[in-house]
C-alpha cells in the first residue's frame, strides 16, 4: 500500500524529537563535565605555581629572620630591620579555598599582603624545631571523591612530624603509603 501523501507520522516526528532530545543532554552533560573539569585542572595549576612560589619566598624569608614566634595557627618572623612577616593560613572567600597569607609589617603598620592559593581542601600548620632553627610549613590535602567526601582521615597534627617525615602513634611508625602524596613540607632554617 502507497501513501498519499508524503511526510512523517505523529510517531515519526516524536522519536526525531526524543533522539534529538537525548542527543543535546548528553552533550549538555559532556559540555558541563569538561568544564568542571577545566575549572579543577586551572585551581590545581593555580596552586602548583603558588606552592613553587610560596616555597620560595617562604625560605627567604626564613633565612633573613632573626627570631621566629609560633602564635594560635600563624608565624611571626622577625628582621633585623625591625619589618615583621606573619605567615597564617586563611579561608579564601571567592572561591572558597584555602590560602596562606603573607602579611609585611614595619612599625604596627601592615605593608605589603601576599596570598598563596592552597589544594583544595588542605590544611596548613607550622612546626619549629627550637634546637635547630628548623621552621616547617606542612600542607596536608585530603583526599576526596566526586562528591568531596573524605577519602582518609586526616592523622592527628602531633602524630606528623615533618623532620624526619615519619607518622608517629599509630601502628606502625614510617610513612603510610597511603597519605604519601598528601602531605607536603617546606622546611627552612633560621641563619642567626
Amino acid at each position: 500500500m502507497k501513501r498519499k501523501h508524503s511526510g512523517f507520522t505523529l510517531i515519526e516526528a516524536v522519536l526525531v524529537f526524543w533522539a534529538e532530545t537525548l542527543v543535546i543532554g548528553l552533550g549538555v552533560g559532556v559540555l558541563f563535565l569538561v568544564t568542571e573539569t577545566r575549572i579543577k585542572e586551572s585551581r590545581g595549576d593555580s596552586a602548583r605555581l603558588a606552592a613553587s612560589r610560596l616555597s620560595e619566598q617562604f625560605r627567604s624569608d626564613l633565612h633573613a629572620a632573626t627570631q621566629t614566634t609560633l602564635e594560635n595557627n600563624s608565624l611571626r618572623l622577625t628582621f633585623s630591620t625591625g619589618e615583621e612577616v606573619v605567615y597564617s593560613p586563611e579561608q579564601a572567600e571567592f572561591p572558597k579555598q584555602p590560602v596562606l597569607q603573607r602579611r609585611k609589617i614595619q612599625n604596627d603598620d601592615k605593608i605589603a599582603t601576599e596570598t598563596y592559593t592552597l589544594p583544595d581542601h588542605s590544611v596548613a600548620w607550622f612546626v619549629q624545631d627550637k634546637n635547630t632553627g628548623l621552621v616547617a610549613l606542612n600542607i596536608w590535602t585530603q583526599p576526596v571523591d566526586r562528591r568531596d567526601q573524605i577519602l582518609l582521615p586526616m592523622p592527628k597534627k602531633e602524630d606528623l612530624n615533618p623532620f624526619t617525615r615519619e607518622i608517629t602513634g599509630q601502628d606502625t611508625i614510617g610513612i603510610d603509603p597511603r597519605y604519601a602524596g598528601n602531605w607536603r613540607t617546606i622546611i627552612g632554617k633560621i641563619n642567626k
